[in-house]
């Protein structure tokens, strides 16, 4: 949700000493949600992530972005995928240049990275609109992130085309992508599961078949998280109480996963620049860790 910059190079050192493995070679194809934690071939994977958007990095510098996350210890990537980027008018749809994600999965996995898929539709980000495209407004009549035919219908074709694209690049097909996102802190802005169902069947419908998780402030569960979907907690540092509420809303079960972590925070114009002491970052990622609790840098490179 929230956007930052790269993260302090005192604590990067910490990752760098006590990060768990990374991407092997393209033959993983199994990633499955045990009852406390995420199993790759098996064996249990701590997911460390970043948050890095290649919407917002000019793609000649989308290895080197991702290169550095490697070093600094992570092992997977996140990203939003931002309908109105892709789709900048009604069924023209554009995968190429800087639009090219399937090529951005495909570099991460080149350097050794799994990656987290986070398309929305709507995905706040601090981005125009959510990422939705301008031209949903067009139609004076429709109302977006809901249940209007209209509004699902043009999600869907939004999903569907990101699918053909990235669909094949899922760990299940041999690809690096290990988990989807369904929609994004619905929690927070309404109470319609019935809407969030839709939009976790048209992903399924767009072809994307592995584990898939919703990300909320976990005060916000009751709202927004859905039967069989994973749970993430956003912002959570109490492990005890991610740990209680993920049961509570997951059948009495993990893993346990923080979709967005923040080292840092927003700066709003004409107000002080916000400092988060180096050493409580540290502090608290030696705990994540610790704990095997899975977590998303909310950003390791926040871009333009």
């Amino acid at each position: 949700m929230k956007f930052r910059f790269f993260l302090p190079s005192l604590w990067i050192a910490v990752l760098v000493l006590t990060c768990s493995c990374g991407l092997k070679a393209q033959k993983i194809q199994r990633f499955e949600l045990a009852d406390s934690v995420f199993l790759l071939d098996g064996k249990p994977l701590q997911i460390i992530s970043g948050e890095l958007h290649y919407e917002r990095i000019p793609r000649p510098y989308w290895r080197t972005r991702l290169h550095m996350a490697r070093v600094m210890g992570l092992n997977t990537i996140a990203t939003y995928c931002f309908w109105n980027v892709h789709e900048p008018s009604p069924g023209k749809f554009l995968f190429t240049g800087g639009q090219d994600v399937a090529r951005f999965v495909r570099i991460a996995r080149e350097e050794g990275l799994w990656v987290i898929l986070r398309p929305g539709p709507y995905v706040c980000a601090e981005w125009e609109f959510g990422g939705y495209p301008w031209w949903l407004l067009r139609d004076s009549g429709m109302k977006v992130r809901s249940q209007d035919p209209r509004f699902l219908a043009a999600a869907k074709a939004w999903l569907d085309a990101l699918g053909k694209q990235l669909a094949p690049l899922q760990v299940t097909h041999g690809g690096p992508i290990l988990m989807v996102q369904v929609e994004n802190e619905y929690g927070s802005f309404g109470k319609d599961k019935a809407y969030e169902t839709d939009i976790e069947k048209m992903l399924r419908g767009a072809g994307f078949d592995v584990p898939l998780f919703t990300a909320d402030g976990d005060w916000a569960f009751g709202d927004a998280a859905l039967p069989g979907v994973l749970p993430g907690a956003n912002g959570e540092l109490d492990i005890a109480n991610l740990k209680k509420q993920v049961n509570r809303y997951h059948g009495g079960k993990g893993p346990y996963f923080i979709p967005e972590y923040y080292p840092g925070w927003l700066d709003h114009w004409g107000e002080p620049f916000e400092k988060v002491p180096a050493d409580t970052v540290v502090s608290q990622v030696r705990g994540l860790l610790s704990s095997g609790v899975s977590f998303n840098f909310y950003m390791f490179c926040g871009g333009t």
